[in-house]
């Protein structure tokens, strides 16, 4: 929450920025997270892409916070992230800041497992207008516009908008077993607005306004259960900040947000019975928070916050009901730091929050940074955070009715839920060497998981799974009786390893960003999954070389691999997995031009298993860009 250096930073930070963003050839936002050390990203056709950090992730990455600009853009169904519906493409980041770990001191409740602060390009920073189109196989098309007011006026402001089309996965029957598999065709369009005005010396206003709607035909004729769609969605964002400097060491801020979805889809099964199925689904979520930093004295740094939340979901697939769930969340969050000697610095914080379903938590957070140069310094940090249940963790009555009869029951929650905790420690060492182009970010870290939320089976009619009332199943045979699932807080987990990335940049040459982490976990006994400690690979490695050539041209190669791992529940084993990404680019007109084109391999290695390896391949892509402003 505060501008600082990483050499002073109370927890390990990775920036994604400009540079690294295009030299990648990455055109999904997801996608850039393959440049996080630690960070999993994989993609299936069933639902949207999923990320996680060391592991333990699954079909719904409801662990990592994700904001645009500071505001959250999780959805408050499950808690994760709908990474093909942000309201911001690619084009658009200036740089994407990444917390590897647990954030709820600075965050509260779901900053558990990292905090995605995504950074878009401010219109004050632009003029003129460019237009960028790319095209590549398989009916790959990104198409995209920008226009910027002129600088230099009362209000600067910024519009994009862009069309996408990508078949990810086609319709296919696995290899061995014959199963059918499903396809994913997605299309998105996206209006985009940013407007700054100065209204004073000390006042600034800053507005953002998006529309994304976008359709994702899914299914397999030859699977009763996911049978061919097509799910549309809409999300709309409204984001409202006011900031007012008083005087040279202090700030107010007031930010106001707005994030309303709308998910539409439903198919008709085609075995032995038709049953019309609606997937309908919407939410929203209403945000204020104020925020007030100040120096009080040279040595100490002070800043103080309270915010209120307010999410609402209506789905009756997921809860058996019209109604419309709902609940009021606030927060107090504060941070210290004092140097109380030239190269030593404290940070005391915390975040009281009081939640819709958990009630009260407390998030404290203590750190210490050494300079042991003006360019390197140690960290210490250790903390705890907590999760909230998601709407659906906490309240799910997943259900197929006909004529008044509960036929088919999916999760249903009758048994309340804690909210997750973990306790966290971290050492860090950074360097920032200027003079040799070199950045080193070095770090160990220990996380203690309790009371983890996990998905159990269990027969209907058995005494943890009574069954719902007018209950009349469909046909079955006897020895496979219905069952339904439910959330539990699992057995603890502990987590540990280490992480290591280099940068080193050199003008006219380059930059290679490397890095590698290594991971471990423990399961306690009894714990409901036994791939939890599977599911996370020992090894995780990535690398993005970039060599300038002559003549504007520029090169770059990303390597991206992990071991063999499990993706929890709808996941499933994925072995050692490399990929290989080319992209060769050439710059032309004005030096100050925006204007390049380029060509993209990605996976050139070939077709990858991803997700579930029985079933989801990664396959090869080739695109062209071309970028023109003026």
């Amino acid at each position: 929450r505060m501008a600082q250096s990483p050499l002073d930073a109370p927890v390990a930070v990775t920036v994604i920025d400009r540079g690294m963003i295009r030299a990648s050839g990455f055109t999904e936002i997801h996608d850039l997270l393959r440049l996080v050390p630690g960070f999993l990203v994989a993609d299936w056709p069933e639902g949207s892409p999923v990320v996680a950090r060391h592991g333990l992730g699954d079909a719904y990455d409801r662990r990592i916070k994700v904001m645009i600009d500071g505001r959250t853009v999780n959805r408050p169904l499950w808690g994760d992230t709908a990474w093909l519906d942000l309201p911001v493409r690619v084009d658009d980041i200036e740089r994407v800041e990444v917390v590897r770990g647990a954030n709820g001191a600075a965050y509260g409740v779901n900053a558990f497992d990292g905090v995605i602060n995504i950074i878009t390009r401010s219109p004050v920073t632009e003029d003129g207008a460019a237009v960028i189109t790319r095209v590549g196989r398989k009916g790959f098309q990104d198409h995209g516009f920008r226009l910027n007011g002129d600088t230099g006026g009362a209000i600067d402001w910024r519009l994009s908008g862009s069309h996408r089309r990508a078949q990810n996965f086609r319709a296919r029957d696995d290899d061995k077993t014959g199963e059918p598999i499903s396809q994913e065709d997605v299309r998105n369009t996206l209006l985009n607005l940013s407007a700054t005005a100065q209204v004073s010396a000390s006042d600034e206003i800053d507005l953002h306004l998006a529309i994304n709607e976008g359709v994702a035909e899914r299914g397999n004729l030859e699977d009763w259960q996911e049978q061919p769609r097509d799910e549309e969605t809409r999300s709309r964002y409204l984001h409202l900040a006011w900031r007012h400097s008083v005087g040279a060491d202090a700030e107010i801020s007031v930010n106001l947000s707005h994030q309303d979805e709308r998910f539409r889809a439903g198919w008709l099964t085609v075995g032995d019975l038709a049953v019309p199925i609606d997937m309908n689904t919407d939410s929203r979520r209403d945000e204020l928070e104020l925020q007030y930093t100040t120096r009080p004295a040279a040595d100490w740094r002070l800043l103080l916050g309270a915010g209120v939340r307010r999410e609402a979901v209506k789905s009756l697939r997921y809860f058996n009901t019209d109604s419309t769930l709902s609940g009021t969340s606030s927060q107090l969050f504060g941070t210290v730091t004092w140097n109380p000697l030239a190269a030593l610095k404290l940070d005391v914080g915390g975040t009281l929050e009081d939640h819709h379903y958990s009630g009260s938590t407390f998030s404290p957070r203590m750190a210490m940074n050494y300079a042991l140069t003006a360019e390197s310094a140690v960290r210490a940090s250790a903390g705890v955070s907590y999760r909230a249940p998601s709407f659906l963790e906490s309240s799910a009555y997943e259900t197929i009715r006909i004529d008044d009869k509960v036929r088919w029951v999916g999760t249903r929650q009758t048994t309340p839920v804690e909210p997750e905790r973990v306790r966290h420690f971290e050492l860090g060492y950074m360097a920032q060497l200027r003079e040799l182009g070199l950045s080193l970010d070095v770090r160990a870290f220990h996380e203690r998981y309790l009371r983890y939320l996990d998905s159990r089976s269990c027969i209907i009619g058995e005494p943890a799974c009574p069954p719902p009332e007018a209950y009349a199943p469909f046909p079955h045979a006897p020895d496979r009786p219905p069952k339904q699932f439910r959330f539990v807080n699992s057995a603890a987990l502990t987590r540990h390893g280490a992480e290591i990335s280099v940068e080193w940049r050199r003008p006219g040459w380059g930059r290679v960003v490397a890095s590698q982490a290594f991971i471990d976990i423990d399961a306690d006994a009894g714990a409901s999954d036994g791939d939890f400690e599977l599911s996370a690979p020992s090894t995780i490695t990535s690398l993005l070389l970039v060599k300038d050539l002559p003549q504007r041209w520029q090169a770059s190669l990303g390597y991206y691999r992990h071991g063999e791992m499990y993706w929890l529940n709808q996941g499933d084993r994925v072995p050692v997995t490399n990929r290989f990404d080319l992209r060769l680019a050439r710059s032309f007109g004005a030096p100050s031009a925006d204007n390049e084109v380029a060509i993209v391999a990605q996976s050139v290695n070939g077709r990858y298993p991803e997700f579930y390896a029985r079933k989801f391949r990664h396959e090869p892509q080739l695109f062209a860009t071309l970028r023109v402003s003026w």
